[in-house]
């Protein structure tokens, strides 16, 4: 899910200074790695897509969630 954050512009000033100290104390990290799924070769991703477009996928979850009903709000 993206998200754009509009920030006051005062705000936006004092947390971008934070930003640069933190990075500057080392405390920050760098941005986001790559996708977890980038690391999936395209053997492993052949098998997901078939697995989800033959339907086996929604019918695992359906009995798991007729299993414990809470998990259809999860």
């Amino acid at each position: 899910m993206a998200t754009t954050l509009n920030l006051d512009p005062e705000l936006q000033s004092v947390v971008d200074r934070a930003r640069v100290l933190a990075r500057e104390r080392g405390e920050l990290l760098d941005g986001p790695g790559t996708p977890p799924s980038d690391g999936l070769s395209p053997a492993i991703r052949a098998a997901v897509a078939d697995w989800l477009d033959s339907g086996d996928y929604d019918r695992a979850v359906a009995e798991i969630v007729a299993d414990d009903p809470d998990l259809q709000t999860q």
